[in-house]
């Protein structure tokens, strides 16, 4: 692909510091239309590129209630409902974190000062991300990286301590939507890596105005098919599935 034309799409401040794969993945979906392909990155992207993010005019304290995507998650009982039953973690590792980094006082009221991993594409993030960590010195990091690059991904996890417990937040429409099955092809591949996975689908538009089924049969049967669904809830808009290695795999 012309480079040139992912230069041209990322002209926009707002998706400036975005991986080139990520661009070029989402301009082959667009048949290579600027427009078009803009359009697709805010859907994909658009909850977190706000100004006020992008420009950082915005508290630490704020990030968890200015964006969609987590503004009605209660972490605690998120956490509460995910740890119930595991009484000592040795790494969580986020994939597609967006600002889930800001919830990190959380865990770390749960499991103390756990090591915590956000892997974000979007850079902005990964630098609130990272300040955030450094000031309050918990032990975390945040990382730039499209999950698409497999290869960079289970370079990070197998970094990580045992065990190992991943996140992937409402990131399955989206891996989804830039390639057909890979969410699959990505969970079978970090399971081997990790102890447990923790899923979530949203139940409800991010607005709110729109309630569906989240049954996503394709996605559900391939999970019992290949793994142990240890836990299967809804909270606050969204659908939390967590699944670890059946023990003959």
């Amino acid at each position: 692909m012309d480079k040139n034309l992912i230069k041209k799409i990322k002209e926009k401040r707002e998706f400036s510091e975005l991986p080139d794969s990520i661009v070029e993945k989402v301009a082959r979906l667009a048949k290579e239309d600027v427009k078009v392909a803009r359009a697709l990155l805010r859907k994909y992207f658009g909850v977190f590129l706000t100004n006020r993010v992008l420009k950082g005019k915005i508290f630490n304290d704020e990030m968890l209630t200015a964006h969609m995507s987590s503004r009605k998650r209660d972490y605690e009982k998120f956490y509460e409902e995910i740890f119930s039953d595991v009484h000592d973690v040795g790494s969580i590792i986020d994939f597609g974190a967006g600002v889930n980094g800001f919830s990190y006082s959380y865990l770390k009221k749960r499991f103390g000062n756990v090591d915590y991993i956000a892997v974000e594409a979007v850079d902005q993030l990964v630098e609130h991300m990272n300040d955030y960590f450094k000031k309050e010195d918990f032990s975390a990091n945040a990382v730039c990286v499209d999950l698409f690059d497999v290869e960079s991904v289970f370079k990070i996890l197998k970094k990580q301590k045992k065990s190992r417990v991943v996140f992937m937040f409402q990131v399955i429409d989206a891996l989804e939507n830039l390639e057909r099955d890979f969410s699959k092809k990505f969970i079978l591949g970090i399971s081997k890596e990790c102890e447990r996975i923790v899923l979530s689908l949203p139940t409800e538009s991010l607005g709110g105005r729109k309630k569906f089924a989240v049954r996503r049969k394709w996605i559900l049967d391939f999970l019992v098919k290949n793994f142990i669904i240890k836990k299967d809830f809804v909270m606050n808009g969204e659908r939390g599935i967590i699944i670890e290695k059946k023990t003959n795999s």
